[in-house]
């Protein structure tokens, strides 16, 4: 079954669908969790920013591996409030350019941090210091922990996925900046890479699928 990614129209309609649902279930006294359920089949939305396409993709690699299929939202095209409201976690991605995570997702946890700390399930990241070395791996977790810093908690459970740089679909002001970074701070010349592995991303969606609920877990992020 393929993920659906939420484009604004398609969100809102749902959230509208979901609205009366809402109503109908203060109404009869139901169960609203369950009547939410049973209408949306899907509890679980990823939440994810992405520059040109590579988290995107990674997010539906995520929801392929997990039991039970979650919605994939586009940050920049809905309400984060809404989201919150609408599904019981989340599970929220980010793309890393040259300063880090995105900014929608900064500011999304640093503004519903408290109503994170019961929905927050999982983190992940997606980014070129995954390249099998111990010291990209420690550029991974700083990420990481710069993203989190507007958290009240870290989440449950975090991860970092190969991302990919395709010169030729880049901006020219991103291509500028992206030269800049590579003489200034990485001392080399600027190249194309593509680290993008799928299998990575579905093991951890099969990983969610046994935590029912966001908790407090002391476990390594990578």
């Amino acid at each position: 079954m393929q993920n659906d990614t939420c484009s604004r129209r398609e969100f809102l309609k749902r959230t509208a669908r979901y609205s009366t649902l809402a109503l109908s279930a203060l109404l009869f006294g139901a169960d609203l969790a369950a009547a939410f359920g049973r209408e949306s089949g899907r509890s679980t939305a990823i939440l994810y920013a992405t520059r040109y396409g590579a988290t995107k993709q990674t997010a539906g690699w995520i929801g392929e591996g997990m039991a039970s299929k979650p919605d994939l939202v586009d940050i920049e095209q809905v309400s984060t409030e809404t989201v919150l409201d609408r599904y019981d976690r989340v599970i929220v991605g980010s793309g890393i350019w040259i300063g880090g995570a995105h900014e929608k997702v900064l500011e999304f946890f640093g503004a519903e941090n408290a109503r994170l700390e019961e929905k927050l399930a999982a983190t992940f990241i997606v980014c070129g210091s995954v390249n099998g070395t111990e010291a990209g791996m420690a550029h991974a977790r700083r990420y990481l922990s710069a993203m989190h810093a507007p958290l009240r908690a870290e989440p449950p459970i975090s991860r970092a996925f190969g991302g990919r740089l395709a010169i030729e679909e880049l901006s020219d002001e991103d291509v500028n900046a992206l030269r800049e970074f590579y003489h200034s701070i990485l001392h080399k010349e600027m190249s194309g890479w593509d680290r993008r592995n799928p299998d990575p991303a579905k093991r951890f969606g099969m990983e969610l699928s046994r935590k029912p609920s966001p908790q407090r877990a002391e476990e390594a992020p990578l």
